[in-house]
């Protein structure tokens, strides 16, 4: 048996090592190196030296000395090996130097165990769910602000498109609704004896004031050119109201409206091609903006206003009216034929004019020509237009059509205060 000089381990030909600096004590005999690892370190003694060499003399051999094998006592201790490793080890703990032993003690032979070391597993890679779940985890905020960002855009276009439909709006309520062109005059009617003007975005319409009175409605036997439905004749009493000066034109349509349907096209042109219900529409519209109730006239009110106090059919028709014998088939601007008692313009010829009235039979039983007419969907117009003939131009002639045809224009009604 053997004993460690350093930590006094007893040990044999096993695989040992020191207690205290864990070198290598023994280790098992390898039969290919012929000689165990530990003395495999030293160089082997030679087995002879040479004593006494004199030159050219005789040699004297030195006395062969037994050959002592090597002990790993004798050996000098090798400093701890640092072996690299990717784990971290602990400071190896101090070991207490044990006592020395007795004289005559036997020595126990130790079959050291390799020493443990602390196993630390290097950290391991996140599972490919995990590093993909941490991926979408910090790529959330990113794609919410994306998300967000493109709504933001989403809401700035929608903005900047309803702005720039709300400024197309806005231009077109301006030729439709210039409110601000109204005038505070305009606000409150004249008295019956004046006319007055209302002024719409640049257009102005002028409104004639007709004194009330008794009207025999409808045409004489006698008449000519005369038809059935024109009578039997019957009187009226008609309400002061107020008339236009002219028929509307084109530039009045448009400021209203903000549209011009005429076939003939001139600002200072009667609008024509319009049904009775684009009539009542700008009625309805020129009423919002002035505060002003306009309406249509009722045909008793339009023959009224027609005649002004004639009982004539229309007197000299080449001077009052554009009709087919003078129009050279068009429209012609409006103010240019003389004017009759009322001072009103182009009652006859020029275009055909829608009535509020529906359309039937005489007599009217109403005396203000706001008569209460049986159903119907027939509407009446008066005065003749730039195609019609003499007999057509006559304050009594009544057509009958639908609303629906756009062939005719019309002038606005008023009530007075």
């Amino acid at each position: 048996m053997k004993s460690c000089p350093t930590c006094n381990r007893t040990f044999d030909d096993t695989m040992t090592f020191c207690l205290v600096d864990g070198s290598v004590l023994s280790a098992p005999f390898d039969p290919h190196v012929g000689r165990s690892p530990a003395a495999a370190r030293d160089p082997e003694p030679p087995p002879t030296q040479m004593l006494n060499v004199e030159p050219n003399g005789p040699q004297t051999t030195a006395p062969t000395l037994p050959i002592v094998p090597p002990t790993v006592a004798n050996l000098p201790a090798e400093p701890p090996q640092t072996i690299a490793s990717p784990f971290a080890f602990p400071e190896p703990a101090t070991v207490a130097q044990p006592a020395p032993r007795a004289a005559g003690t036997p020595l126990k032979t130790m079959i050291a165990t390799a020493p443990e070391v602390p196993f630390t597993p290097a950290a391991r890679p996140p599972a490919a769910e995990t590093v993909s779940g941490a991926a979408v985890r910090a790529s959330r905020p990113y794609a919410l602000g994306a998300i967000g960002g493109l709504v933001l855009v989403v809401i700035v276009i929608v903005g900047v498109i309803w702005l720039m439909k709300r400024n197309n709006k806005t231009v077109a309520a301006s030729n439709l609704q210039p409110v601000s062109s109204v005038t505070a005059e305009n606000k409150t009617a004249p008295s019956v004896a004046g006319a007055f003007t209302e002024k719409i975005n640049g257009a102005e319409i002028k409104m004639i004031s007709i004194p009330g009175g008794t009207l025999l409605m409808g045409s004489p036997l006698s008449e000519s050119g005369r038809d059935p439905d024109e009578g039997p004749q019957s009187n009226v009493t008609i309400k002061n109201f107020r008339l236009g000066e002219y028929e509307v034109t084109q530039a009045q349509y448009r400021a209203v409206m903000g549209t011009n349907p005429a076939s003939f096209k001139g600002d200072d042109l009667p609008v024509e091609s319009v049904s009775w219900t684009d009539a009542l529409e700008l009625c309805r519209k020129l009423s919002s903006l002035t505060g002003r109730k306009y309406r249509l006239p009722t045909e008793a009110e339009w023959e009224y206003a027609a005649r002004a106090g004639n009982t004539a059919p229309a007197g000299n028709v080449d001077a009052l009216a554009w009709c087919g014998s003078n129009s050279a088939n068009r429209t012609h601007p409006v103010g240019q034929k003389q004017a009759n008692a009322f001072g009103l313009y182009d009652m006859y010829g020029n275009v055909w004019e829608w009535t509020e009235s529906k359309y039937r039979p005489y007599p009217f039983e109403a005396t203000d020509g706001r008569e209460d007419l049986q159903p119907t969907d027939v509407r009446v117009l008066r005065g003749g237009s730039w195609e019609s003939s003499s007999r057509a131009c006559r304050a009594s002639y009544r057509r009958r059509v639908l609303p629906d045809p756009r062939s005719s224009g019309f002038r606005v009604a008023l009530d007075s205060d």
